[in-house]
């Protein structure tokens, strides 16, 4: 929270020293608790044993499936602000239906329990229905309502129409919120992101981790001009970024579809070349042209619309209580029978969440265009 103070020359050989020390702030987030789970019968778990009873067995095809989608949904949470909240209502029919749009759709910010550094549809990178799914629990508008189950669910090239198995309260401009199946989750149990590290002082509050914006290296750099992606803009958040960094420290650059084709016709302009090569822990992408050593321009699917994040990948520590796993029975393994029923239940779960020790060597750009 603050550099070391005892660092001076003297004057004489005979002038006294000064004796200081830096101090840290006591950063902390909360534990969250991520889950993954599905139920299988003997029957299906059994007659798909064999190449004569399916083309994969099938414990083994829904253990990848979850395993797959659990990541996934915790990259989504990684780039997210904690909330939660992944569509809006557009508009609702009953309690049962409504239509939907995207959570990056204008009218986001009516809702002032989410960041307003979401600025609307930017380059339409993330689709209205790229977070809805059948089967899916969800609530709407305060986080802490009703809950139903996803049954259906419409797309088209404007949002669409979800359909419940039970009623939910839904309104007009309210957020929908992933839940658990008791409704005490939404709002508050997803991982404290990137979204929440990097907020700017307009966010509706400056704290960060228990911490004010105030303390030393606590407030990300962040840049909201609407405007095309620039190299220049890129260098200005990087240098400023990189004030605050540790010496050795590494960055990694992040952009959705769109930004990332923009780097790459960047580059072209400039007549450099735009091959993908390894840069970082076996990862590839474009490299950062202004970058301190290889600094990579990486392509994720799940980066908010419109933003470029400059991240210091030294400054992020992902805590967890232990190691993802699957929930054992007590004989051991993976599957535990239902009490009653000729079904098993496999779980997985993980107490985990994200903190950026250090915000100010971090930026971030937001409304940026091709």
């Amino acid at each position: 929270s603050k550099r070391h103070g005892g660092v001076t020359n003297l004057g004489s050989d005979g002038a006294q020293l000064v004796s200081d020390k830096a101090s840290h702030a006591q950063l902390n987030v909360g534990v969250k608790i991520l889950t993954g789970t599905f139920d299988i019968s003997k029957l299906t778990i059994d007659a798909t044993k064999t190449a004569k009873g399916a083309v994969e067995n099938q414990l083994t095809g829904q253990a990848k499936s979850l395993a797959s989608d659990f990541a996934r949904n915790a990259n989504r949470q990684y780039f997210g602000d904690g909330s939660g909240a992944i569509a809006q209502v557009a508009s609702s029919t009953s309690n049962s239906k409504s239509l939907f749009e995207s959570i990056d759709s204008d009218g986001r910010v009516l809702d002032t329990r989410v960041s307003p550094d979401h600025y609307g549809t930017v380059n339409d990178d993330i689709k209205d229905n790229k977070y809805i799914t059948t089967g899916m629990a969800i609530t709407c508008g305060s986080g802490s309502g009703s809950v139903g189950t996803i049954g259906t669910v419409t797309y088209s090239s404007s949002g669409g129409t979800i359909s419940y198995n039970a009623d939910v309260s839904a309104t007009t401009s309210q957020l929908i919120y992933k839940s658990d199946a008791d409704g005490i989750s939404a709002g508050t149990a997803e991982i404290n992101g990137l979204a929440d590290a990097l907020k700017s002082d307009s966010a509706g509050t400056s704290t960060y981790a228990g911490t004010t914006h105030a303390t030393f290296s606590m407030a990300s750099q962040f840049g909201s001009t609407s405007e095309a992606l620039s190299l220049s803009r890129m260098e200005d958040k990087y240098l400023e970024a990189k004030e605050f960094a540790m010496t050795g420290d590494q960055y990694a650059i992040f952009v959705n579809k769109t930004l990332f084709k923009k780097y790459g016709d960047i580059l072209t302009s400039m007549r450099r070349a735009v091959n993908q090569t390894e840069l970082i822990g076996g990862w590839t992408g474009l490299e950062f042209a202004a970058g301190a050593g290889k600094v990579g321009v990486f392509l994720d699917y799940d980066v908010p619309d419109g933003e470029c994040l400059i991240i210091n990948m030294d400054t992020l520590t992902v805590t967890q209580v232990s190691d993802l796993d699957w929930m054992e029975n007590p004989g051991g393994g993976g599957l535990i029978r239902k009490v009653n029923y000729i079904t098993y239940q496999a779980t997985m779960v993980w107490f985990t969440n994200l903190l950026c020790l250090a915000p100010a060597a971090n930026a971030k750009l937001t409304q940026k265009t091709d």
